[in-house]
């Protein structure tokens, strides 16, 4: 029975540390980097996609994306603080994408 504990517990210590995006992080990034240049609200942005689309764009075709919607950014996307801050980013995009409800306030 304590080696059922202690297996739940490191799965769930696993889990917290894998899933460390933050929205509220993501829309500040958002908010500093690319609205400006961008010229479109956060919400505008992230409801170009459902969550469902937004969740199966990653990596390389996350960026590649976004610059498409906002081509102004690219010197900011194609930077060291997007790659630092990108989960976070993502996590903004998924949270609020076209459908979910979600309604950023900036």
């Amino acid at each position: 029975m304590k080696k059922l504990a202690l297996v739940a517990l490191l799965g769930v210590a696993f889990i917290s540390t894998t899933a460390s995006a933050d929205q509220a992080k993501g829309k500040r990034v958002y908010q500093k980097f690319m609205k400006d240049d961008c010229g479109k609200t956060g919400g505008a942005v992230a409801g170009k996609h459902t969550q469902k689309e937004w969740s199966k764009l990653e990596g390389d075709a996350f960026q590649a994306e976004l610059e498409k919607i906002c081509p102004q950014s690219k010197e900011f996307l194609e930077g060291a603080k997007f790659k630092k801050l990108n989960k976070h980013l993502h996590d903004f995009m998924y949270e609020f994408g076209k459908g979910s409800g979600n309604i950023p306030a900036c």
